[in-house]
């Protein structure tokens, strides 16, 4: 299931991404995580959206949403987004809708346009620009964990274009939890006991190498996360952040700062905010869950 596309968000044949220019790119940015709560509900008949910037060197962002192209505007709730942010869910009317991702600066300058894009009743999405700006590429997630009070719930992203497939085991290696993920497949939400859970990450060609050792993710029960990972393996290596070596050992060499941010509360929700931003550097990986499979759609 890990490559199944969205059923029925995209209104057929209309989806129309286009990189537009010129719009200025800037250096790169690192690896990162992003970790959302995905809790909370639409109200009857309406849809929650949300944004996600993750390209890791396109300027700050706007999204502007209409009918259709022509007459989209502006939604504040959604805009201002730099690298590594998520906007909040805006709640709105089911239905089809034009949706572009503006430069700030200008919004006429806007490198992804969705001529279409079908929104259904009762259901929650995360729209996510991914790539390098010359590349961009919007994917389009339905965040639909199940009703499970007494457990978390995590979903994973990999949406670093550039790097390449990982997998993810328990620390002493017994344990493959993740196989073979790869840009830009995500994950089903696993149920898990709440608790601190703490994985590596190696290589998927040689799990012998494994670079990066993340730390624990608490999680919190009753609670639904997704972790997005976001950024350039490259720009994290020519930053001093690749580790070699077995075992998460940092191999002399600094890693990217990890920084804690509350997360956005939904729309409407109720949901008491946790992190949304964690540091993650790593030679050919991203910090994950278990099982994976997500509905995505994706066109150039």
């Amino acid at each position: 299931m890990r490559n199944s596309r969205l059923a029925g968000i995209l209104a057929a044949g209309s989806l129309a991404l286009i990189v537009a220019a010129p719009v200025a790119a800037a250096e790169p940015a690192p690896l990162t995580a992003v970790v959302a709560v995905d809790n909370g509900t639409p109200a009857a008949g309406s849809a929650w959206v949300r944004v996600l910037h993750g390209s890791p060197d396109a300027p700050e962002v706007d999204v502007l949403v209409g009918a259709d192209l022509a007459s989209a505007a502006k939604v504040d709730a959604l805009s201002g987004l730099s690298f590594g942010e998520i906007s909040d869910y805006a709640e709105v009317p089911a239905g089809t809708y034009g949706v572009k991702v503006c430069a700030t600066a200008d919004n006429s300058v806007c490198p992804i346009e969705v001529a279409a894009l079908d929104i259904a009743a009762d259901t929650k999405y995360t729209v996510a620009a991914s790539d390098l700006l010359a590349s961009i590429t919007a994917n389009v997630f339905v965040d639909a964990p199940a009703d499970n009070a007494g457990q978390a719930q995590v979903r994973v992203v990999h949406l670093s274009a550039d790097t390449p497939a990982v997998d993810v085991l328990t620390q002493d290696g017994s344990a493959t939890v993740v196989s073979d993920l790869a840009y830009p497949d995500a994950t089903d939400y696993l149920a898990l006991d709440a608790g601190s859970y703490d994985l590596k990450v190696c290589a998927n060609a040689d799990n012998s190498v494994c670079p990066l050792d993340p730390g624990a993710l608490d999680l919190e029960a009753g609670q639904a996360y997704s972790v997005f990972a976001v950024g350039s393996l490259d720009a994290t290596l020519n930053a001093g952040g690749g580790n070699g070596g077995n075992g998460g050992g940092n191999g002399g060499k600094d890693l990217p700062e990890t920084d804690t941010v509350a997360a956005p509360e939904a729309s409407g929700s109720g949901t008491t905010p946790i992190l949304l931003l964690l540091g993650i550097a790593a030679a050919a990986g991203v910090v994950a869950s278990r099982r994976f499979a997500t509905a995505r759609a994706r066109n150039r």
